[in-house]
């Protein structure tokens, strides 16, 4: 009989405990992690952590504690009680000592452990130049997990993939709704930034506009995480259209993609933009989420402005190209060799093998697309072969791209044309051809049978090498890209759009990789 209380008194206990346990559970906030940003020595601009409750809820305690605890304040903490429909706020700054640059990290604890926020400072030495924090610490303070490839500042422009870095790509929403693109950190001169998406049109990139980064005001909006808005929004819906990234500041607009960056502003950085799949801090990789960052300059620091994007899945630009050489045989294409005429090969100065077009160079002569093109991006491999013929056997091996050949003109030696030299030494020189003019640095050549324009830079490699060559012929623009690296650069050209040929001239060439984007809807 006395065992009974004893048994129910123990019930109650366990009871009333239970209830205790699913309070403590109830309560929730609306951010997993707080980032905070100053200059060291400064205080940060406030940041708001809200709590809620599905019932009556007693704060007993708020503290922030951890290895750097007190870089950190609260600015508010009066209430005792979350209501239901009626959350509570704590307001907290990051203050870093003057002898502190770098990370910070502390936590945010709601009742002993019941909930705990991770806080993230960053610190840094003051305003622009090398006091700006690299990117890989943004990615730290905002509490990610990103091989960016580099940890450094400063790093390089190279179009190569850093770290973790996305093949270059468009993209598409991933999902319904909106895409959401939050600026996540600026490292930049001041002014205000116009930034979005652009989809492709006719005449190049379609902008349209999300937002407009603030200027510097009380808080250095162009140095810190979070930048704020002056206007605009954090989300647009692109439909079901394709679409890039882009940021225009008072000196020029970058974009994501590469070509629009060599076309309209080849002398900034081509590279503008690296883009990095998401992952949390625990490593967990968040869907159909990345990290965009920009380069304004040509330090190579990716950390000008830098947005988080979610709602996207990526388009590989790989895909937006058209072979134009099937690996078996030369359809889409005919021979032309002097003396011998149209598809007249009688001793296979052209034949094809393991994926490759095999030039003996021995009969000058080409072969030429049978279609023409109108603005396009067209690529290949080249590399050289052993074999040269009188009467160049002992100079330069020879071949070249030449490109906007009108539709209507006749085969020769050689049409009228913009040439994309190939010989040693020079790959990447414009040649003229049948009077076509270009300018180059506001200067135009004077129209000739043949009109020689130097690459700028040499950026081949040793002969036997594969090497990459891309020709960009957009509304008069046209540049020339040797393994990466441009080359030449020419605008208000008197061809513009048409076939593209193949030379064949006096030496041993090897193609493979033949492909074009053609650059419209």
């Amino acid at each position: 009989m006395i065992a009974k209380p004893i048994v129910l008194q123990l019930f109650i206990f366990i009871f009333f405990i239970g209830i205790s346990e699913a309070q403590e559970r109830v309560i929730s906030a609306n951010k997993s992690l707080i980032s905070l940003s100053a200059i060291k020595g400064t205080t940060s601009r406030c940041d708001t952590l809200i709590l809620f409750s599905n019932r009556d809820y007693n704060i007993r305690d708020i503290k922030i504690a951890g290895t750097h605890a007190s870089y950190f304040r609260l600015t508010n903490k009066s209430f005792s009680k979350i209501s239901v429909g009626k959350p509570a706020k704590i307001a907290l700054v990051f203050e870093p000592p003057s002898n502190f640059t770098g990370i910070a990290e502390a936590f945010v604890k709601i009742n002993s452990n019941t909930l705990t926020i991770p806080l993230y400072g960053l610190s840094t030495q003051g305003l622009e130049g090398e006091n700006e924090a690299p990117l890989a610490q943004v990615v730290e303070a905002l509490g990610l997990k990103i091989n960016l490839g580099w940890t450094t500042l400063a790093n390089h422009l190279r179009p190569e993939l850093q770290g973790e870095e996305l093949t270059p790509s468009l993209f598409v929403k991933a999902d319904t709704g909106t895409v959401v693109m939050i600026p996540v950190a600026r490292y930049s001169p001041d002014f205000p930034l116009n930034f979005g998406y652009y989809t492709q049109g006719n005449h190049g990139p379609v902008q349209h506009q999300a937002g407009i980064l603030a200027a510097a005001g009380n808080i250095p909006e162009h140095q810190t995480l979070y930048p704020a808005l002056a206007e605009g929004a954090t989300s647009f819906d692109p439909g079901d259209k394709q679409f890039g990234f882009y940021a225009t500041s008072p000196g020029h607009t970058l974009y994501s993609e590469d070509i629009w960056n060599m076309l309209f502003y080849p002398t900034h950085a081509t590279h503008a933009i690296r883009i990095y799949p998401v992952r949390d801090n625990t490593g967990k990789t968040i869907p159909n989420t990345y990290l965009v960052g920009m380069e304004e300059a040509a330090n190579g620091d990716y950390n000008d402005y830098v947005f988080l994007v979610k709602n996207i899945k990526p388009v590989n630009l790989s895909e937006k190209f058209t072979s134009l050489f099937n690996g078996e045989n030369l359809n889409g294409w005919y021979t032309w060799l002097e003396g011998k005429g149209k598809n007249n090969d009688p001793e296979g100065n052209f034949t094809v093998a393991n994926g490759e077009i095999a030039d003996t160079g021995k009969t000058l002569g080409y072969i030429m697309s049978e279609k023409a093109y109108g603005n396009y991006h067209f690529t290949l491999d080249f590399k050289w072969g052993q074999k040269r013929w009188p009467p160049r056997d002992n100079a330069k091996r020879d071949s070249g791209i030449c490109y906007n050949v009108p539709a209507e003109e006749s085969d020769k030696i050689w049409p009228q044309s913009i040439e994309c030299q190939i010989q040693e030494g020079d790959v990447g020189d414009f040649w003229l051809i049948g009077y076509s003019t270009i300018q180059v640095d506001k200067k135009q050549n004077a129209p000739q049978r043949y009109s020689q324009i130097v690459k700028k830079k040499d950026a081949e490699k040793p002969t036997g090498e594969w090497n990459t060559v891309e020709v960009i012929s957009f509304n008069g623009k046209c540049v020339h890209i040797v393994n990466g690296v441009i080359v030449n650069f020419g605008e208000n050209a008197s061809l513009i759009g048409g076939k593209i040929l193949l030379q064949s001239e006096y030496a041993e060439v090897y193609y493979r990789n033949v492909k074009i984007r053609e650059l419209g809807l």
